[in-house]
């Protein structure tokens, strides 16, 4: 796999799918969605564009699935980071090598965050219209795919715990209101694990871990300050045990992006991890904010497979 490989197709007009979930968070996006597509259209980018709407979960992992190369020039998933997994998973399956692009209509899209990507309706078609792609590694967790972080442990299965209808009314102040509701009960929670990599094995009493591709997870811009989406690498940010004292300086260092100094913070880089829950506790995983059902042990990797996304313009 080429990372980092950026292309510039020929001008020519495109077809494209928008896969869309209808009951994503954000109040009103579909206004938004039906400005790009008119546009799209009418600035002779699209003469034909195609719309799925999803109703259940791995609708749009399936639609994803089923297409095959030269069906679409480009892919947008419509939602939050659940649909944009659903959508990653399903374009590795197909093998189709469609670029895919982001807009954000969820709660929380970390990945398009992180990247930058343009959410605006002009910015969006004049993104088509160049139609810059990037080749961004994709990590496997067991048997699913992930393009942003798999994570365990404080605060991050609070997406899992907040209703959708909650979403949708009030956005990303449902995950904080639900979090700060939820802090209680969680600060006691620590459990041992072991990390196996190829540099090093290490068993700590933790709070959290995230294995991440980008440098934004849960709304903190610089979680993985080294991180690149195009490296090769995935980020592993563990978060030892601490008192209750330690986690106000924590939290602060970690908005500056200088955690990784911290003697709480264990911070590498590699291309495979395996983690083990040693304790016996129930310990929820997310990926990319979906509940990852087989659970431990964790067998983290880089895919061989790369997803080209579109860009507004060449990224390092």
């Amino acid at each position: 796999m080429k990372t980092g490989a950026t292309m510039r197709r020929k001008c020519r007009v495109k077809k494209g799918l928008f896969i869309i979930n209808p009951s994503s968070g954000k109040q009103n996006f579909l206004n938004k969605i039906r400005d790009i597509i008119g546009r799209l259209i009418m600035d002779q980018s699209c003469n034909s564009i195609d719309v799925f709407y999803t109703k259940k979960k791995n609708d749009a992992l399936e639609k994803a699935a089923s297409l095959k190369a030269g069906d679409y020039d480009f892919v947008v998933s419509v939602g939050g980071d659940g649909t944009l997994n659903e959508v990653i998973n399903g374009m590795v399956l197909s093998d189709s090598g469609i670029p895919v692009a982001v807009i954000s209509a969820g709660t929380v899209n970390d990945f398009a965050s992180s990247l930058g990507l343009p959410q605006g309706p002009k910015s969006f078609c004049r993104m088509i219209r160049n139609f810059h792609t990037q080749v961004v590694d994709v990590g496997a967790v067991n048997n699913k795919y992930f393009i942003n972080v798999v994570a365990a442990g404080f605060m991050s299965d609070i997406g899992f715990k907040v209703s959708k209808d909650k979403k949708a009314f009030m956005g990303k102040l449902a995950y904080y209101l639900e979090g700060a509701a939820d802090i209680p009960n969680q600060l006691g929670n620590t459990f041992r694990m072991r990390f196996i990599t190829k540099e090093k094995t290490l068993e700590e009493e933790i709070m959290l871990f995230m294995v991440t591709n980008s440098k934004s997870v849960g709304g903190f811009n610089v979680i993985a300050p080294r991180a690149s989406v195009s490296d090769g690498l995935l980020d592993v940010v563990i978060i030892r045990k601490m008192e209750i004292f330690q986690m106000i300086p924590l939290t602060i260092s970690l908005l500056q992006g200088v955690h990784v100094n911290s003697p709480s913070v264990e911070y590498l880089q590699t291309d495979k991890i395996r983690i083990e829950l040693l304790s016996k506790d129930n310990v929820n995983v997310d990926y990319d904010g979906e509940y990852l059902e087989d659970g431990f042990p964790l067998d983290i990797r880089l895919s061989t497979h790369g997803i080209a996304m579109l860009m507004s313009s060449k990224k390092k």
